[in-house]
């Protein structure tokens, strides 16, 4: 992860509830027209992986 991206990431964390809803709602509707291409098994179970170690698999760790 790059300094840049890790600065995103903390100011994002020090908004207040509703100021994060509407920043995600706006993030998410920039990407929509985004299309990756074609997931292998391996890029797929790694961000499995990566996701799950951030808490992402209860619902009491999503931050």
């Amino acid at each position: 992860m790059t300094v840049q991206v890790a600065n995103l990431l903390e100011a994002f964390e020090s908004l207040p509830p509703e100021e994060r809803r509407a920043f995600t709602a706006e993030f998410l509707l920039r990407l929509l027209p985004f299309d990756s291409g074609p997931l292998d098994d391996e890029e797929t179970v790694h961000a499995a992986d990566s996701l799950f170690a951030l808490g992402f698999d209860s619902p009491v760790g999503f931050r």
